[in-house]
């Protein structure tokens, strides 16, 4: 499992896993409890990947704030999440020396050891991947996923040719001018002869 894949659901408490795409939103699965879920397509879903805590100098990504608590607590859960909050103001001081006591809520700080703590019980413990990894992953997911749109499309039509199309239209004319009755059919050849 990777960050990218880990999902932060508004109003739902935990992380899910991405696990399909469905007609009124996407299907996650909950990572606490395995239980899977329709999530609609207006809620604010969030990749971890996408997440930021403020710093002093920076915004510092959270799958490296992750890897220092990760070398801090040498890959065990960190405190709880359900601690006062002095000792969580505390915990995070110790973890991120350099984050904006300003910005940073502790709520925030909550939700940041409830999500690692949760990825460390699902066996997490690789919180940022190397660039060219990265991209090396990325490319054989993108040849995987070629395949499959080539076959999605359709080949464009064939036209037809001016003989095809022509005797086409003789057999549309032909079955709409069919006559139903006998004088029909009489006044119809009188036409053909005619013409």
């Amino acid at each position: 499992m990777k960050l990218a894949e880990t999902l932060a659901i508004s109003g739902q408490p935990g992380l899910f896993r991405f696990v399909a795409q469905s007609r009124n939103g996407i299907i996650v699965e909950s990572l606490a409890d395995a239980k899977r879920m329709i999530v609609s397509g207006n809620a604010k879903v969030s990749s971890l990947n996408d997440i930021a805590i403020f710093t002093t100098s920076e915004d510092m990504p959270l799958g490296r704030v992750f890897e220092m608590i990760s070398k801090a607590t040498k890959g065990k859960e960190c405190c709880s999440h359900k601690v006062p909050d002095a000792q969580l103001k505390a915990a995070m001081k110790q973890y991120l020396p350099d984050y904006d006591e300003d910005r940073v809520r502790v709520s925030d700080i909550k939700k940041l050891f409830a999500w690692f703590n949760i990825l460390i019980a699902n066996g997490m413990t690789v919180f940022v991947e190397d660039e060219a990894q990265e991209s090396a992953d990325a490319q054989p997911a993108e040849d995987k996923a070629a395949p499959a749109t080539k076959a999605k499309t359709t080949a464009p039509k064939k036209k037809k040719s001016t003989a095809e199309a022509d005797s086409a239209a003789e057999k549309k004319t032909t079955k709409t001018a069919k006559p139903k009755t006998a004088d029909k059919q009489a006044k119809l050849a009188k036409k053909k002869k005619e013409e």
